[in-house]
């Protein structure tokens, strides 16, 4: 099994900076928690990018990627949420759909299937939320309104990423629907 790949590289210096930004926005050292925040968020694309581009995919990274994505989502709304930025009931909507989709995740693989195809609505809520929830931290104290409108950018990016978790969930498990009939499955980071 290949570990040594740029793409891998990538996703373990993701991990690392996750927990530079956990400490970083604990401690309150606000520009420099975003800035490592943005560098990751970087990463995150950067490494599947590379590694399709340069044909560099591995099971390692198919593994580590989609756990860094985790990774990431708790500490930052965590986080968030501690420092008061983002309200508790959106970290029990974003994390209670992480732990829907692990548990049917392995209850397909124990089933033997493989990892459900990326679905475009999992692309869209992360996007929306790569944005909202540093929006929301930007903003806290400082434009009222700006934060206000990305707490509802972030709501309605966990409705669709509520959406693309029960896709997950059925292709995951073998349920019937459009993706898992179409024989449409690919090991891939579920967004």
């Amino acid at each position: 099994m290949r570990v040594w790949t740029v793409p891998n590289v990538i996703t373990m210096a993701r991990i690392v900076l996750i927990v530079v930004f956990g400490i970083l926005l604990v401690t309150e050292h606000d520009g420099w928690a975003i800035t490592v925040l943005a560098i990751a968020g970087v990463s995150d694309f950067l490494d599947g990018y590379l590694a399709r581009r340069w044909n560099q995919s591995t099971e390692l990274g198919r593994i580590l990627d989609p756990a860094a994505d985790r990774i990431l989502t708790v500490v930052v709304v965590l986080g968030l949420a501690l420092r008061e930025i983002i309200p508790w009931w959106l970290v029990a909507i974003l994390l209670a759909r992480d732990v829907v989709v692990g548990v049917a995740l392995l209850v397909g693989r124990k089933r033997g299937n493989a990892a459900p195809q990326v679905q475009m609505s999992g692309k869209v809520a992360t996007a929306i939320l790569y944005v909202t929830l540093p929006l929301a931290y930007l903003a806290f104290e400082r434009w009222p309104l700006i934060h206000a409108g990305a707490i509802v950018g972030a709501a309605v990016a966990a409705v669709i990423y509520w959406v693309s978790g029960i896709g997950y969930v059925r292709a995951a498990t073998g349920a019937k629907t459009d993706q898992a009939t179409s024989g449409a499955r690919a090991s891939a980071e579920l967004d």
